[in-house]
């Protein structure tokens, strides 16, 4: 998350941008309920996020901000959706960084990830848990490590999908470790921690936003976050490169959401949508809505940092995929 503040931050303009509210009187936007699309199933991080985010917006804007759930192929379905939307502001994205990854996954994707949108703001982020459950053996990341390099292939971990926060972390874990797990699959995480609590599977990561509901619950052990010092809401859960594993001594990663409309929405609709978005990011009362599920607000980028974040992720997770053996299906 470091590398990630820094460089946002780098690009944040030096003075905001001056735009005025569009007038009403005028019929000008938003005169109608925006549709927000969130490309993930309910229940889930994103869902969460997205929900909350949308009702702070509302309130924002003074319009009303529809929540529509369009699921699939690593959020590819949803946001194909937007991208061929009518770019009239009217029609939003509230993605993930799977929006980032999934080039590096899908030899053909149904849209282009840079020219087929427009990356309004940067939201909000927060770290990754790997989860156990709470019968587990494991007890210890290392452990779970030291199972999987003594069993290649043996055990299953879940995820919400490729491209996923919860896939690539664990990507990660194992591609620098040289451990071997297999992937399963699952419409949403709500059904992956159905089977890591039934012990069909051994391990699955998820986010903060998810994750902190079932370890508070009980249901599950957490054995690492991905972050790259202790995050205050788990206090005594160790860091993934505090786990006493050489190779993940330098581990770290977060997940990100951002707000994303079709290419071609008019200029002045996207400059008051950033400026509505960052005051709503700016919001006491919405900062600590998100400190409850352990996420806290990205630095305040403008549209053209935005953009340049996004293709940065881009080209991380071509090279991280890649270095894992992740080939494009």
């Amino acid at each position: 998350m470091q590398r990630r503040t820094l460089f946002v931050a780098s690009l944040v303009a030096a003075t905001g941008l001056a735009v005025p509210r569009l007038a009403r009187a005028q019929g000008a936007y938003p005169d109608r309920p925006v549709r927000l699309i969130l490309p993930f199933s309910a229940g889930g991080p994103t869902d969460t996020l997205g929900r909350v985010f949308a009702e702070q917006l509302s309130k924002q804007m003074n319009a009303r901000v529809l929540v529509e759930n369009r699921t699939g192929a690593g959020s590819t379905i949803g946001a194909d959706v937007v991208a061929k939307a009518t770019p009239d502001g009217y029609t939003l994205l509230f993605n993930n960084l799977s929006h980032s990854i999934n080039p590096s996954l899908y030899r053909r994707m149904p849209y282009d990830t840079v020219a087929d949108f427009v990356p309004v703001s940067v939201l909000m982020e927060g770290p990754v848990v790997v989860l156990v459950g709470a019968n587990s053996t494991h007890r210890t990341l290392k452990g779970l490590i030291d199972a999987a390099r003594a069993q290649p292939d043996a055990l299953d971990y879940g995820s919400a999908g490729n491209g996923s926060a919860a896939h690539v972390s664990m990507v990660q874990i194992l591609a620098k470790t040289g451990a071997r797990m297999n992937h399963i699959v699952y419409r949403g995480v709500a059904n992956a921690m159905t089977d890591l609590l039934s012990g069909t599977i051994v391990s699955v990561n998820d986010t903060s936003t998810t994750a902190l509901g079932s370890i508070r619950g009980g249901l599950v052990r957490p054995l690492a976050v991905t972050s790259p010092a202790r995050v205050p809401f788990l206090p005594d859960l160790p860091t993934v490169r505090e786990s006493g594993i050489p190779e993940l001594a330098d581990f770290q990663m977060s997940t990100w959401n951002m707000l994303l409309a079709p290419a071609a929405t008019p200029r002045p609709i996207l400059e008051w949508l950033h400026q509505e978005v960052r005051t709503v990011m700016r919001d006491p009362s919405f900062i600590a809505k998100l400190a409850e599920l352990g996420n806290v607000p990205m630095p305040d980028a403008d549209m053209a940092g935005t953009r340049a974040f996004l293709v940065s992720e881009m080209e991380r997770w071509r090279s991280v995929m890649s270095q894992a053996g992740v080939q494009p299906e």
